[in-house]
């Protein structure tokens, strides 16, 4: 798989560096919140520090906020917020600390911290960082009140309007970025294989090779980490030189949700991206990734694409940002007991999909049973 030098160095989650990261469950200290910046020729410093609001238009009050993240990921997502306000504004240094977990009414949950050596740089910066926070950080955010009661906070349009706003003024990632983006591949093949007669699909021949085998060739020019989501057969899978990861008891016979589920923590922490495909679409276009990438990081856009073409939108061919990973879990939990809702397009219609259409239907071929495999085969003949 290709190598690849990522967005930016890895911030430390020190403030012995000016630009830094930090999550954390323990209360915040404002005082202590300054990054070492070298010599002296910062000129402006700029604070933002958010608190736990007690919104007087709920009829109940706000006990507390219950914050959920992914670790590594939601660092990694702030680096390259940080990123972007560093190619748009002079910043001399920046940090970010965020509290998780509860966190009470009128509690410090943010601060946001900005040097340069111009006031409008670090006043510019510094309110683009915490736009972007809002809509693209991965939080889940929870309102638990004193009443007893709890629901999830979904994010705000006004919050959405002020990211899309720095888009409109030309704030956008430059298109060099997305080739710096670190992308995985997970592979579905964990299904019973019920219309082709209960055989593992993913392990069937084609063209001397199993389906899987054709999925993966496509797919490793395109990424930089790949796993693969099985139950059945698994040294035939094991064999092809990828991780595969069983479907935790906990989601088992919960579809292919279930293999994303459990197969996700084994990827990389620092991906950008998680590109999702089944064990039987061998034809696979050789710039899947990248155009599913250009519609998943345009401005704006929701945490996930899909494939689409003339004739059938494909949900279970879709680029999502790992962040998207904990709402995976809320919905599982949610749709357990009625196992309704289980499909991929019912997880990305609660949040919102991109749609990214291709010319070529044939490379979309989905090998579902026994005669379609044989038409795959009379067509390469």
């Amino acid at each position: 798989m290709p190598a690849q030098q990522p967005l930016t160095a890895p911030l430390a989650p020190s403030l012995a560096q000016p630009f830094s990261v930090r999550i954390q469950t323990e209360p915040l200290d404002p005082a202590a919140h300054r990054p070492a910046l070298p010599g002296h020729a910062s000129g402006a410093e700029v604070r933002f520090i958010g608190k736990v609001r007690n919104d007087a238009r709920n009829a109940t009050a706000l006990s507390h906020l219950v914050l959920e993240h992914f670790p590594g990921v939601t660092e990694s997502e702030i680096e390259r917020i940080i990123a972007l306000a560093r190619q748009r504004w002079a910043l001399q240094g920046a940090h970010v600390t965020h509290r998780v977990g509860p966190i009470a009414a009128g509690e410090d949950i943010v601060m946001v911290t900005t040097h340069s050596a111009h006031r409008r740089d670090a006043y510019e910066a510094n309110v683009f960082i915490m736009d972007y926070l809002k809509t693209e950080a991965p939080f889940w955010k929870q309102e638990c009140f004193a009443d007893g009661s709890a629901h999830w906070v979904q994010a705000k349009a006004s919050d959405q309007q002020a990211q899309q706003r720095w888009a409109q003024r030309g704030d956008a990632a430059p298109a060099a970025l997305l080739a710096q983006r670190r992308m995985g591949a997970l592979v579905l093949a964990g299904g019973q294989g019920s219309r082709m007669g209960y055989v593992n699909k993913g392990l069937q021949p084609l063209d001397g090779r199993p389906l899987v085998q054709h999925v993966i060739d496509a797919l490793r020019p395109q990424v930089q980490a790949l796993a693969i989501s099985a139950n059945h057969d698994l040294d035939a899978y094991r064999a092809l030189g990828f991780a595969v990861v069983t479907d935790a008891p906990e989601y088992q016979g919960l579809g292919p949700l279930a293999g994303i589920a459990s197969a996700t923590p084994h990827l990389p922490p620092d991906l950008d991206a998680i590109l999702v495909v089944p064990c039987d679409t061998p034809r696979l276009p050789a710039d899947l990734t990248h155009r599913l990438a250009q519609a998943l990081f345009a401005p704006g856009a929701p945490p996930a694409a899909m494939a689409a073409t003339a004739s059938s939108l494909h949900p279970s061919i879709l680029l999502f940002r790992p962040g998207l990973y904990i709402s995976l879990l809320q919905h599982l939990k949610a749709q357990h007991a009625s196992k309704a809702g289980l499909s991929l397009r019912a997880w990305l219609s609660a949040h919102g999909c991109a749609t990214v259409h291709f010319d070529d239907d044939a490379a979309f071929v989905n090998v579902n049973d026994r005669q379609a495999l044989a038409q795959l085969h009379r067509a390469e003949a």
